[in-house]
């Protein structure tokens, strides 16, 4: 025994090299996969959570927003149905009653609010005007009155709407953006307006409703239809108008989602929207779930416990590898020697394990079936070409050809060069597809091509006495057939099945039909008693001429396509004959070859 025996397990191609690294990356690959995998399920237990917990905020958030705009609505509905405000907006500023119908306007005002609200402030188109919270307004009222949000309320009397303004209108809300609720006031019947009512939510306002609630991982803000930020506890985000954030709300709305991945400023966040259409606003939560997983902690325990499992197994599985690939190296050497030598007529049972004598057995078996297999193979190849030849040359006989050289003559002599010249173009192309091209496979649609211009050639000697049809369906038609296979079987037809009728019909069937390709002939001619037709495909050449070329294609189908697949003849006497050759279904680009 050489050091290459005593040493196969060393081999770089030995089984038990091969063994050990599979089996190696198979223990990391699972390992990998279980830190992988718990780590996932803790991250996504995680954003989970935090979902579930930004969710419960915004729900929070919208609801205190809810009821504020009830107390909002009660305010100025209030103010609408007033008649001491009614008054004072409408009469004179010199009016002796002004001082009553403050007082009156106060004590109905502090019966809808509550002690601690908003500054609200009530503008005339007489242009008296006034501030609850002993406060002011920081603008003119002229200015007030000509402003965008004062003229969108006068074109809507019947709404109050939600407006974000970069400066407040009041003194307690000067220097700092601030939410409008603004009412259009009008008569009740006429919606003559009189003057409007604002009522002034400052940044520490809106602030109020968020109550802490947003942290560095969740960026919570308020977001009106224009796509400005109108309120967020990242003070520099107010005011400015986010195109990017702007669509993807509009994407989630029109899609009626309120969740979504996506990326914000080329950063990956969890997308949580909360409509609120009477404040004409969404509640938006950005949570940044990368950097909240960045800060999580606690995978270093896993790690380690898997290292250690991973550790232990390898030097298990490492001692068992070895004790079963010492006989299965000795069979390896066994083999090599029967590539160096060539097939021997015995193999050497190799004592060892059961499955190594069982793969000893099998290969001395082996080397005897492939010498055998590769004599019979040899012998089916040159079999199987010789068929071949013999069935090309077989397509078109010197009959056919001398008949049609006749036909074409015929045709010359009677000054019909149009259809004589059409003739010999088919003609041409029949024989091009018989001896041209190295294809042996072609498409069903073209050798329908071959048959038509067969038929067409036929139909010169019988003319229309004997009709053919082609039926093909569109799923066979770009399925791969031998070239020329179902010539024999229109020839025998147009020959052989009216030799005692001066009318007749050919039908040429072309389907799939599950896995297979089934070609049918049929004819309504003279038939034949169906032992006969049996025999036409055993038939010996020197037996009857007529079969050669069906028993040709037969055992050409068998050679190509195995046994099952092959040619069937269905006749009777009287009645016609059936012809049905049955393939398997080949589309191109498939791995097929003679």
């Amino acid at each position: 025994m050489n050091l290459r025996e005593k040493t196969g397990a060393m081999h770089p191609g030995s089984l038990f090299r091969k063994i050990t690294c599979v089996v190696v990356l198979g223990v990391l690959a699972i390992s990998a996969f279980t830190l992988v995998a718990a780590r996932n399920m803790t991250r996504q237990g995680y954003i989970e959570t935090m979902n579930y917990s930004n969710r419960q905020i915004m729900a929070m958030v919208q609801a205190k927003m809810e009821a504020m705009n009830d107390r909002i609505t009660d305010v100025e509905l209030t103010i609408n149905n007033s008649w001491a405000f009614s008054q004072y907006l409408k009469t004179e500023p010199e009016n002796p009653r002004t001082f009553t119908l403050v007082y009156d306007m106060i004590k109905q005002l502090d019966t809808v609010k509550p002690d601690t609200f908003y500054d609200v402030a009530v503008v005339g188109l007489n242009e008296q005007s006034y501030v609850s919270n002993q406060s002011s307004l920081s603008i003119s009222v002229k200015e007030l009155l000509g402003s965008r949000i004062t003229q969108e309320a006068r074109e809507h009397p019947n709404r109050i709407l939600y407006r974000y303004v970069p400066q407040g209108i009041t003194k307690n809300s000067k220097g700092s953006s601030a939410f409008i609720a603004l009412k259009a006031l009008a008569s009740p019947g006429s919606q003559a307006v009189y003057g409007f009512v604002y009522v002034v939510m400052t940044q520490r306002d809106l602030q109020a409703f968020f109550d802490n609630l947003g942290n560095s991982t969740n960026n919570l803000m308020l977001l009106d239809e224009s796509g400005t930020v109108v309120s967020s506890p990242n003070h520099s985000l107010v005011g400015q108008k986010d195109e990017e954030l702007k669509q993807i709300i509009r994407d989630m709305d029109s899609h009626k989602e309120n969740s979504r991945y996506t990326t914000l400023q080329n950063k990956p966040v969890l997308m949580l929207t909360r409509t609120m259409p009477r404040w004409n606003l969404h509640i938006v939560s950005a949570f940044d779930y990368i950097r909240a997983l960045n800060e999580m902690q606690g995978s270093a325990y896993i790690l380690l416990v898997c290292l250690a499992v991973t550790a232990l197994v390898l030097a298990a599985v490492f001692i068992f590898i070895s004790q079963i690939t010492r006989p299965i190296n000795k069979l390896v050497h066994t083999m090599d020697k029967v590539t160096e030598k060539g097939l021997p007529d015995h193999v050497e049972v190799i004592q060892g394990g059961y499955e190594v004598q069982q793969l000893s057995k099998a290969f001395h078996i082996m080397i005897e079936h492939l010498n055998r297999y590769m004599r019979q193979l040899i012998e089916l190849e040159r079999e199987k070409r010789r068929m071949e030849i013999h069935t090309l040359q077989m397509q078109i006989n010197p009959h056919f050809i001398y008949n049609t050289l006749t036909s074409i003559k015929w045709l010359i002599w009677q000054k019909d060069s149009e259809k004589a010249i059409r003739s010999i173009d088919t003609f041409s192309m029949l024989l091009h597809s018989t001896i041209g091209g190295s294809r042996s496979l072609i498409p069903a649609s073209e050798e329908v091509e071959n048959l038509k211009n067969y038929i067409f050639l036929q139909k010169i000697r019988f003319g229309q006495q004997i009709q053919a049809n082609i039926y093909l369906s569109p799923s066979a038609s770009g399925c791969q057939i031998p070239k020329l296979l179902l010539q024999p079987f229109l020839e025998n037809s147009f020959f052989h099945a009216f030799a005692d009728r001066k009318r007749g019909v050919i039908s040429v069937l072309i389907d799939c039909h599950n896995e297979s390709l089934c070609c049918e002939i049929i004819d309504d001619g003279v038939g034949m008693p169906q032992s006969k037709a049996d025999r036409l495909l055993t038939a010996r050449p020197d037996e009857d001429s007529y079969s050669i070329g069906i028993r040709n294609v037969n055992a050409r189908v068998h050679l190509l396509f195995g046994e099952r697949y092959g040619v069937k003849i269905f006749s009777e006497p009287g009645h016609g004959t059936s012809v049905k050759v049955t393939l398997p279904v080949i589309r191109k680009g498939s791995d097929t070859s003679e």
